[in-house]
Formats: structure tokens, C-alpha cells, sequence
């Protein structure tokens, strides 16, 4: 082959490779980070209204910002998830009287898991972290009487949920796992007080 042939052949193998490079590079990067999960919200259910002219949240709990808790680590925590309950699903439609939802227990714990030996140990990908979250809070509605008296109603609930996160897991993996962990105790925590409070405020409920 002559001079001219072969720098006829070498041009366009030099475009192919500047074309590829970019596309190699990329691949041989790091992993592209998870879409992050959805937040913990109840505006899709339906509202509790009830007779009382306000409605707070007091919460008496305070994390001890030490192991094996965590929640003090995330912007979505078991209190988070009761004030949001309480600001999306309670209504004060009356004209007197108060709800409190006071929050009690809001605990994330963590805790490493044994490893198992032998081949699993050394082959499989294990359970590397139990995470433990607990809600306990309750709904207290006070409003006057007619007589001059006066009512009170409340609805207490004490809910937990817990997952499991292999070792393996990435940041973003292990991230996921902590906030379905919260939407599973959301769930929990509305199921569990919406029943309450249907049970228990049939008649301050409207």
C-alpha cells in the first residue's frame, strides 16, 4: 500500500476513535446515582375534619444524637412523618375547641447484623444493617360544652416498622432503604390513628 492509500485508511479510523472515546469514558465512570425516592406526604387521603377552631403538634420527643439512633441523620424522621400527618389530614372546621397531636417516640435505630461464615459468608451478599423505626403519639381534642362544661376525646398510637439493607447496598441504595422504611411507618401510623380517631371522636368528627 503507498503513502496516499494509507493516510486515506488512518482518517476515518482516527474519526471513529475520536467518536468512541467520549462514549468509553463515560461507560468506564462511575455508575449513575438512583433517582431519589419520593417523600413521605398524605395529601391524597382524605381530611379529618373535625368540630375545634385549631389544631397543634407538641413534640416531646428529643434524640439523643448518639448510636445506635440515627433518625437525627435525615430530613425525614418519625416526628416529620406525624406533623406531616397531622397538617394534611386534620381540619379544624368549628368555631371552638383544640386538637393536639403530641408526639412521644420518634426512634430510628440501626444495628449491624452478624455475618454468617463459611463459603455464603465469603460468597454471598449478606444482611449488613437492620434499621427499626418506632411512631408513638396521640390525638387529645378538647372543646367546651354548651353547658359551660367541657369535652375531651383522644386516640393514642404506637406503630413500628423496620428493613433490612445487604451489604452490598450503595449510599444511594441505602438511602432508598431508609425512606421506604418511613413510608412504611406512615402508613402504619395513618392506618392505625385514622381508626382511632373514627372510633374514639365519632362525635367531634364531621
Amino acid at each position: 500500500m503507498n503513502r496516499p492509500e494509507r493516510s486515506r485508511t488512518f482518517l476515518p479510523r482516527a474519526i471513529c476513535l475520536a467518536l468512541l472515546f467520549p462514549f468509553i469514558a463515560a461507560c468506564a465512570g462511575d455508575p449513575p446515582a438512583l433517582a431519589s425516592p419520593a417523600s413521605v406526604s398524605f395529601e391524597a387521603r382524605p381530611a379529618l375534619r373535625l368540630d375545634i377552631a385549631s389544631v397543634a403538634v407538641d413534640s416531646r420527643f428529643h434524640s439523643s444524637g448518639r448510636e445506635p439512633y440515627v433518625e437525627h441523620l435525615h430530613k425525614v424522621t418519625p416526628s416529620a412523618v406525624a406533623r406531616s400527618w397531622a397538617d394534611a389530614r386534620l381540619v379544624a372546621s368549628g368555631n371552638r375547641g383544640t386538637a393536639v397531636l403530641t408526639v412521644f417516640d420518634g426512634t430510628v435505630t440501626q444495628e449491624r447484623l452478624e455475618k454468617k461464615g463459611g463459603l455464603t459468608g465469603l460468597f454471598g451478599d449478606q444482611l449488613d444493617t437492620r434499621l427499626k423505626a418506632r411512631l408513638k403519639a396521640r390525638l387529645t381534642v378538647e372543646r367546651p360544652a354548651p353547658d359551660g362544661g367541657s369535652g375531651t376525646w383522644s386516640a393514642e398510637v404506637d406503630v413500628t416498622a423496620e428493613r433490612t439493607v445487604l451489604e452490598s447496598a450503595s449510599l444511594n441504595e441505602r438511602d432508598a432503604a431508609y425512606t421506604a422504611l418511613m413510608q412504611a411507618l406512615a402508613a402504619k401510623f395513618d392506618a392505625g390513628m385514622s381508626m382511632e380517631v373514627e372510633r374514639s371522636m365519632e362525635s367531634v368528627l364531621r
